[in-house]
């Protein structure tokens, strides 16, 4: 049962289903969850267990079990077998209201509400339909017909749940003739999380000259191998750091040596994302070398907004759903995406004036203190919990 606040009155409980993520993950954990604790509600989160986490106490943790290793039997077996493991913890749960973020737990959860009577909402964190045309996993004649199914799933989901929530406005768009109700919540960086540096920070503090972090495909590394060509090329050399999961680890390796450029590219694993930002500083220059794929006419990149908190300059892909942040060109360079020498060009001029990079990372910085911050996007989302929770009984 929930516990009681002071005076007797029962908390609201909230019950997060996670299957295919880390317990940790930046935006179920460390921005919804944490965010609704600090609101007054109990939390439960059926997730996966990572070494590295380290979950607040008041969080009523459920281990799904280790994630396994990433391959395509492991997202088609076990994943399915932990959604059905986090539909019946969730069955015997006193929860006022679920939240889950897998398009596989779709048909659990619209039974999860026909059975509890509690509303649902489904945390679309990612433009999933563009994720299966570009899965290199799956067989390129398979992509499109799954890629049809998934939007099937996601409208089905639209019609049957109490609320969709997504991170950027092209899924939302998407989805918006289909639900009942629909809201976007950004994933903008906790400003608690990403304190602010001086203006007056030492260049010796600079380790790196460029930097990106969280999940590392081997498409973004092939870009940034043909940006270091092109930089090469002009008789320059850039030092690198990544930060976060990269999946193909022995052929990055592979082609660090190949290239001979083993004093240029740093790899570090996953850190706590408390640890983000005091190691994501220590590079001049973020870089967000996102090729030109259908998921990223959707999704915009969280680590932008980090970036920019840092005061770090951005040199970014030029697609849709960043414009409207950085489009002008006051706090980083957007090139198009295809085009290594472009992105040289704009990484060598914010390297060869210091202080252009200063007047960009304020401008950044300013925009996160006054607009893009979790602080204030969190409120829609506390908003939605409440006005669920004053509803009518929900019946399908």
């Amino acid at each position: 049962m929930a516990p009681e606040r002071a005076g007797g009155a029962r908390m609201p409980k909230t019950m997060h289903l996670a299957p295919g993520h880390w317990a940790g993950h930046m935006r179920i954990y460390h921005r919804l969850c944490l965010s609704l604790i600090q609101a007054g509600y109990c939390v439960d989160l059926a997730a996966h267990p990572a070494s590295y986490d380290q979950l607040s106490p008041l969080v009523h943790f459920h281990s799904l079990g280790s994630l396994g290793k990433l391959t395509l039997d492991w997202r088609l077996g076990q994943r399915l077998r932990r959604s059905r493991a986090a539909f019946q913890l969730a069955m015997r749960s006193d929860a006022d209201i679920f939240a889950f973020y897998a398009p596989e737990f779709i048909n659990w959860a619209v039974r999860l509400r026909k059975a509890k009577q509690r509303p649902v909402i489904f945390d679309c964190m990612e433009d999933f339909e563009g994720y299966a045309l570009q899965r290199s996993g799956i067989p390129s004649q398979l992509r499109k017909p799954l890629a049809r199914l998934v939007r099937a799933q996601l409208y089905y989901a639209a019609r049957n749940i109490d609320a969709v929530v997504t991170s950027d406005v092209g899924t939302a768009q998407m989805l918006a003739t289909q639900a009942r109700r629909i809201l976007v919540v950004h994933n903008f960086p906790q400003l608690e999380l990403f304190p602010d540096t001086t203006e007056t920070e030492s260049e010796q503090q600079k380790c790196y000259d460029l930097t990106y972090h969280g999940s590392i495909p081997r498409y973004h590394l092939q870009v940034c191998f043909a940006v270091d060509d092109a930089i090469v090329a002009r008789g320059r050399k850039v030092s690198w750091r990544f930060i976060g999961r990269l999946p193909e680890l022995d052929w990055f390796n592979q082609e660090v040596r190949r290239r001979g450029a083993e004093d240029r590219f740093h790899f570090t694993g996953q850190i706590p994302h408390e640890q983000i930002a005091a190691e994501v500083r220590k590079a001049r220059i973020g870089i967000i070398p996102l090729p030109d794929r259908p998921k990223f006419h959707q999704n915009i990149p969280q680590k932008l907004f980090e970036f920019m908190a840092l005061r770090m300059p951005v040199v970014l892909s030029d697609l849709p759903p960043s414009r409207p942040f950085v489009g002008d060109g006051a706090c980083g360079y957007m090139v198009a995406p295809d085009d290594p020498h472009a992105y040289a060009s704009a990484i060598l001029q914010l390297l060869d004036n210091p202080e252009l990079r200063r007047t960009m990372g304020a401008e950044g910085r300013r925009r996160i203190e006054h607009s893009y911050n979790w602080e204030m996007e969190a409120q829609k989302y506390l908003d939605l919990y409440a006005d669920l929770l004053q509803a009518p009984t929900h019946n399908l």
